[in-house]
């Protein structure tokens, strides 16, 4: 099995000589004998999978970013992945009237963003009634592994501001009726938190978005080990109107975290610390909406995926954000 790499991975080698960024890609068994995070391209009947790559689209200074030229794809039972633009993509009618959406983290390939993604359509679906019909999108966004460890990490946090621009556009597509589930891990969190603080009238990099009726429900969110500031969404923080857009976000952070402990060097600001290492800063209006559990006694060390969605508890309480459960 090759060996993967969480949010910062390498990135200790700047502080220590010790590799232990490195986590295993093969999946770990539940107690039923059953692979957790089951990444089979086998999606239930009636429900849709899509892919949307802004690995080819711009970042950067610009006013305006050309979301509408990203790649996208419609898993096709029997066929595979099938290619379709964004129009046919935004026309699309929701199956079921839930939409989920799944932004992977750090140094992720082509490849490894797929696996991944599938992997979370699994677990946002598992126990989910068959009578409930989902749309599943898996966003695939450039985080590839490079050489110079630790001047990618900082490139890529400064792209996830423009991803959130991709991902805001996205998400003002769907019709304002629709319930919308949103997860990540990692950096993957920072494009999420972005996104919604675009939507709720907030700029980032100088940009802004045109006012649109907002989604009436809000929208659902859960973190994990998030790659985002624990200021980000204090009201004046980087992503401070983020709030305004969602109806509750779950926020599983772990303060054993032996690389985000390290985050300020890639946030390069003095004290800051990740919202997946000591949670997010909240005021008390915040704290309404918002559920944080530290899973420390859980994930260990370890900034690993595959220790995330292998953890039963974890992704059951995000199921309940995911699947629109009553809270």
């Amino acid at each position: 099995m090759p060996v993967r790499t969480g949010l910062f991975a390498l990135l200790l080698l700047v502080v220590s000589s010790a590799n232990i960024f490195a986590e295993s890609a093969g999946h770990r068994q539940t107690e039923n004998g059953y692979p957790c995070g089951y990444a089979c391209h086998n999606p239930r009947p009636g429900d849709e999978v899509y892919m949307v790559s802004t690995r080819c689209l711009p970042g950067g200074c610009g006013w305006e970013l050309p979301v509408e030229n990203a790649q996208i794809w419609h898993y096709v039972v029997g066929e595979g992945w099938v290619s379709i633009d964004w129009k046919e993509f935004t026309a699309a009618e929701s199956p079921g009237g839930l939409t989920s959406v799944y932004v992977h983290g750090n140094w992720m390939d082509s490849y490894w963003a797929q696996r991944r993604g599938w992997e979370m359509y699994h677990e946002v679906t598992r126990d989910l009634s068959m009578e409930q019909k989902i749309r599943h999108v898996i966003w695939s966004w450039p985080t590839q592994e490079e050489k110079h460890a630790l001047r990618s990490v900082r490139e890529h946090t400064v792209r996830a501001d423009d991803d959130a621009y991709y991902l805001a556009s996205y998400l003002r597509t769907l019709p304002t009726s629709e319930q919308v589930s949103i997860s990540a891990f990692s950096l993957g969190a920072r494009v999420v938190t972005g996104a919604c603080h675009l939507i709720g009238g907030g700029a980032l990099h100088g940009r802004v978005l045109e006012k649109t009726e907002p989604n009436e429900k809000g929208y659902r969110i859960a973190l994990f080990s998030a790659g985002d500031s624990y200021s980000a969404i204090w009201p004046g923080g980087h992503h401070g109107q983020a709030l305004q857009v969602v109806d509750r976000l779950y926020n599983a952070f772990n303060s054993a975290d032996r690389v985000l402990k390290h985050y300020k060097l890639a946030s390069q600001r003095k004290g800051d610390q990740a919202a997946g290492y000591i949670g997010f800063s909240l005021t008390s209006d915040q704290r309404q909406k918002v559920e944080q559990v530290n899973a420390a006694n859980i994930l260990g060390k370890e900034h690993s995926w595959d220790n995330v969605v292998c953890a039963y508890c974890l992704m059951e309480r995000g199921r309940d954000y995911l699947q629109w459960r009553e809270l």
